[in-house]
């Protein structure tokens, strides 16, 4: 569903109908897995959100997919350069900076192991837009160079959910390696198996006791 369109049914402003929508997603209102779509600005209660309109029969040859998902990570990558540089401070640039390492791994990993696509959907669709977002939007209000209270509280809120939004990242890039974990342990497990039952770990279980 349109966010656009559920705002206009309310009604209410866009920027309102997100947050209401957040908080009903919060509560579990739209089930377990809904989430919002903020590059295609819409609600997706299940399955995935809606598939871009298709190219006009006179628009240049599509690029492959590959190739097109490469130039989005790059650009991504760009924009969190860009906002590093627009926004000072050393402590928030130290953030973004390592927003842009733990993204720039995220990306590496969907490179080489695109069957690992599925588990990064909500970190693509709505976790990185909506941190590209609220950079955007304090480097819009650092720019001001005025410190009223909305300004000043909207750049704190900005700069506290910086700590939860790097863990994030952390988080989802580590979760790409569950699988690789339980395969290490398998394998591991099975060789230890291996070794004792062919006596190769020095303690066959079959040494003679110190008669005293």
């Amino acid at each position: 569903m349109k966010i656009q369109e559920i705002a206009d049914a309310i009604p209410c402003n866009y920027a309102k109908c997100c947050k209401h929508l957040e908080n009903c997603i919060d509560k579990g209102v739209f089930g377990e897995n809904a989430y919002l779509d903020m590059r295609t600005g819409t609600l997706v209660v299940r399955g995935a959100p809606p598939a871009p309109q298709p190219a006009p029969a006179a628009a240049p040859k599509a690029q492959p997919e590959e190739a097109k998902a490469e130039d989005n990570y790059a650009q991504i990558l760009n924009q969190l350069r860009a906002l590093n540089v627009a926004i000072p401070g050393e402590e928030m640039s130290d953030k973004i900076s390592r927003l842009e390492a733990v993204s720039a791994k995220i990306f590496a990993q969907a490179k080489q192991n695109p069957d690992k696509l599925p588990q990064m959907r909500k970190f693509m669709d709505y976790y990185l837009p909506t941190a590209l977002k609220l950079l955007k939007t304090y480097a819009e209000l650092d720019a001001q160079g005025v410190e009223g209270e909305n300004i000043r509280e909207s750049k704190q809120r900005i700069e506290q959910v910086m700590d939860t939004l790097v863990t994030a990242f952390e988080a989802q890039l580590d979760r790409l390696f569950e699988d690789d974990a339980l395969d290490v342990s398998t394998d591991i497990d099975v060789m230890e198996n291996m070794l004792r039952a062919d006596g190769l770990t020095g303690n066959t279980g079959n040494s003679p006791k110190l008669q005293l």
